[in-house]
């Protein structure tokens, strides 16, 4: 029997007998009813096992209390009827809108009977309007069913009698492309959203536009490969896409691709010599490239397309300023300005390019102007300070240099700028300070190193200069000015060995100096390295011809008594210089060494002709007389040594002896 149920209520105990009496004999009844059938009408036969079962059904849920059979429900879907036993499957979609009209089971009037559709509604969804879309998005939500597979899952509708479930109709819920994509549209997390379209696509793979969205998620989640991916899968399917296109050239750009931009974008421009956005990408990637000049030709091509495009005005401006073209690039930063007066970017590029063409005045008046809107932006105070320093105004340049560190106190290349600006102005402490601070916050500056040094190279602090450009070196090994620094300061520190060590690398490394190998030459003399001095005074006598160097060589020679090369160089210093007596002295004085008497006295003669009043150079003058046993000339010389200096012990004692000589030469 079919009955409509809502309330679910126990019959009172009252009157149960006579109830059970009555419905025995109204079973009775039937039964007699269904034989009395039979008999007469024989061809329903065959309905006749199923109208028993209810009734044996009914009989066993009254008079035994055994649970009551569900035989079927009468649903209402989308305006329709339908029947659905228990051996059907209930489908449903997102569109759909349903509710359960009518129950079938062995209780008579239905008290008790219940329905639950298992994931929406209440405990009793009887007679309720439900929707299909509520189901789908708790599917969706538990990751049940499947995934938007089309077969029946975890859900069902529940049949149930004072709790207790009597039958479950499966529900099959048809989950589509549209419905992963609607997710995808509400959800804000975008490893959701990608979820949720890759299921789409995989619905429906020839679905563009639900790949372009998933692509354009990609591209945002800094998933540039697989956003690629995506745009070329849309081109197989939709080749001469232009927005495609668009879309896959900024993908490359921001993945670094600039040979694909400029291939995507050529094609691009190919199909519509109009688009003025492919050729500012192309622009964009020759750029990228460092061929400033065929993206400035790009730029412009856009502008004839778009010439009030703001954006590819300030990006030719750049593209001018790259490459060295400061004026045009001003003049691209005025025109944007002129559009957008309050874009206080343009307004600090066009400040920085005044700052580089040397043009200060219009570099300050634009600085300040960014500063009116933006009073804390540390890098205009930097940048002003620079271009006070270009006009020499120092006060001015360390005034705006503090107030950037004031801002941002961890910058180390303002820092180091106000430490130069310090040091330009004498001062050097305050240089000194800054340059440490530089340090602590970079320690491996290389600039910040040897500036510090060199203020104490200038201090005469240089075991502090030495450990600074030991530091800076090893980061600049081949920086021939460190090593010639560090060359003095061991040479100060008395330490002849680093001394040569780094006078060898700075003329290794290209120093030309010859005060570099004069240095190197004097430290391989206090080394011992004799030999290695005097080859290195040799290149310098050669190359460069000094008095000083021809003296410091001669010497050299004299002490290795090398007197014929010695003499060599005296008689060179003698032709710079034919009036100065030292040098026909010195001659003289090597010429005794080496035993050569006549040449000894002929030299010393020629020295006392420039200088006749050198009491050294008469007394040696007596002693070569002497050696040659001329006693009575080496008498006169001796006495004009000590009439010209009294206190001449030399010549006082050999005066006596030299008249003995004579006076035993006498026959």
């Amino acid at each position: 029997m079919e009955y409509q149920s809502g309330k679910a209520s126990r019959p009172a105990r009252k009157g149960r007998k006579s109830t059970k009496l009555q419905i025995v004999v109204l079973i009775l009844v039937i039964l007699t009813a269904c034989g009395l059938a039979a008999f007469l009408y024989p061809e329903n036969i065959q309905v006749i096992p199923e109208g028993w079962a209810r009734i044996r059904n009914t009989f066993s849920f009254i008079i035994l209390d055994q649970k009551p059979h569900f035989y079927a429900l009468i649903l209402e879907k989308n305006g329709r009827d339908y029947r659905l036993t228990s051996r059907d499957i209930f489908e449903v979609s997102y569109r759909d809108e349903f509710v359960i009209k009518e129950i079938s089971t062995d209780v008579l009037f239905g008290g008790g009977v219940a329905a639950d559709i298992e994931g929406v509604g209440g405990k009793d969804d009887f007679r309720k309007l439900l929707k299909g879309i509520d189901l789908v998005d708790k599917a969706v939500l538990t990751g049940r069913n499947g995934f938007g597979e089309n077969k029946p899952g975890d859900f069902s509708l529940r049949i149930t009698y004072r709790g207790d479930l009597i039958a479950a109709i499966p529900i099959r819920i048809q989950i589509t492309p549209q419905d992963w994509l609607r997710y995808a549209r509400s959800s804000g997390n975008q490893k959701v959203q990608i979820e949720y379209l890759k299921r789409a696509i995989a619905m429906n793979r020839e679905d563009t536009s639900v790949r372009r969205m998933l692509a354009s998620i990609y591209l945002h989640a800094g998933m540039t490969g697989e956003a690629i991916a995506q745009y070329q899968e849309i081109l197989v399917l939709k080749p001469d896409d232009p927005a495609i296109l668009a879309e896959l050239a900024k993908c490359y750009l921001k993945s670094g691709q600039y040979e694909e931009v400029i291939r995507i974008t050529a094609r691009i421009v190919k199909a519509n010599p109009r688009d003025d956005a492919a050729l500012a990408d192309m622009a964009l990637a020759w750029g990228q490239m460092g061929d400033w000049k065929k993206a400035i030709a790009s730029y412009q091509a856009s502008l004839k397309i778009r010439p009030d495009n703001p954006v590819a005005i300030f990006k030719l401006g750049e593209a001018y300023e790259k490459s060295s073209h400061l004026a045009q690039a001003a003049e691209q930063y005025l025109l944007v300005l002129e559009k957008v007066p309050k874009a206080d970017h343009v307004a600090a590029a066009l400040a920085s390019v005044f700052l580089k063409m040397g043009n200060f005045d219009e570099a300050i008046r634009w600085h300040r102007e960014v500063l009116k809107r933006q009073p804390k932006n540390a890098a205009v105070y930097a940048n002003l300070g620079l271009a006070y320093g270009g006009k020499g105004q120092a006060r001015e340049e360390i005034e705006n240099y503090g107030k950037a560190i004031a801002l941002n106190p961890e910058d180390p290349v303002v820092r180091f700028n106000l430490a130069a600006a310090y040091e330009k102005t004498k001062r050097e402490q305050d240089a000194v300070r800054e340059y440490q601070k530089v340090l602590e916050l970079k320690p491996n500056d290389p600039d910040a190193l040897e500036r510090l040094a060199a203020l104490h190279f200038k201090a005469k602090r240089f075991s502090e200069a030495v450990r600074l450009y030991e530091k800076a070196v090893k980061m600049s090994p081949r920086k021939a000015a460190i090593h010639t620094r560090l060359g003095f300061a061991y040479a100060e520190l008395k330490k002849p060995a680093q001394s040569a060590e780094n006078y060898e690398k700075a003329i290794r490394y290209g120093a030309k100096d010859p005060q570099i190998r004069q240095n190197l030459a004097l430290s391989y003399g206090q080394t011992g390295k004799t030999k290695e001095s005097i080859a290195m005074y040799e290149k310098l006598a050669a190359a460069n011809p000094t008095t000083g160097v021809l003296n410091t060589l001669a010497d050299a020679y004299m002490k290795e008594k090398q007197y014929e090369k010695a003499i060599r160089i005296y008689k060179m210093l003698i032709d710079q210089n034919p009036k100065k007596a030292a040098g026909y002295a010195s001659v003289a004085y090597a010429y005794g060494l080496k035993g050569d008497l006549d040449r000894q006295i002929e030299y010393y003669r020629m020295s006392l002709k420039l200088d006749s009043e050198d009491d050294e150079v008469y007394a040696n003058l007596g002693a070569a007389y002497e050696k040659k046993g001329l006693f009575q000339e080496a008498l006169r010389a001796y006495t004009t040594a000590y009439e010209l200096n009294p206190d001449s012990t030399r010549a006082a004692r050999r005066i006596p002896q030299m008249k003995i000589r004579i006076m035993q030469q006498k026959p």
